[in-house]
């Protein structure tokens, strides 16, 4: 009955606004909200600002209010949080990228070692992979802080050691 009730006020509702506490607490949880991520997380988890304040409205509509409550947005927050969580635990760090992907698994089973460049074309693609795109993946991981680097001596031409962000780091 309650649903019901609360289907029938939806359909009339007209305009939804935010009381004064919710539109503080937007501010405060937006920055948070609309920064990106990389990878396949960050693909996933796009957009979570539009998520939280659909979910913001559809909780006043539930409670018959066309004015969104702090109660209703600590509500939307709870179910995407719940839902970010979710989408870390499913996919991790995972680039999308096969390259980027399958270096990070190599780099993190190598640990505290890391690997050269020349270890990560001989030993992950059995040299099966142009420079231009190891060097893309490598700076993808780069990029999203999930990898970095040291120039080590070698008696000759210095060696690119790379090592992957330790895995609580980045999520």
């Amino acid at each position: 009955m309650k649903l019901r009730r609360a289907i029938d006020f939806g359909r009339t509702a007209g305009e939804i606004t935010r009381d004064d506490g919710a539109r503080e607490l937007w501010y405060a949880c937006y920055p948070a909200l609309s920064e990106g991520k990389p990878g396949l997380l960050g693909a996933i988890t796009a957009r979570a600002e539009a998520q939280v304040l659909r979910l913001s409205c559809l909780y006043a509509l539930l409670d018959c209010a066309t004015k969104i409550g702090v109660d209703h947005h600590r509500a939307a927050l709870a179910v995407w949080n719940y839902c970010e969580r979710s989408a870390k635990w499913i996919f991790g760090t995972a680039m999308g990228n096969t390259h980027a992907d399958r270096i990070l698994v190599a780099l993190r089973a190598a640990r505290s070692n890391g690997l050269t460049r020349k270890q990560i074309l001989d030993h992950v693609f059995q040299r099966n992979i142009s420079s231009g795109e190891m060097t893309a993946a490598l700076q993808s991981l780069k990029r999203c802080n999930l990898a970095y680097w040291r120039t080590e001596s070698t008696g000759g031409k210095p060696a690119e050691r790379w090592f992957a962000v330790r895995e609580a780091d980045t999520l």
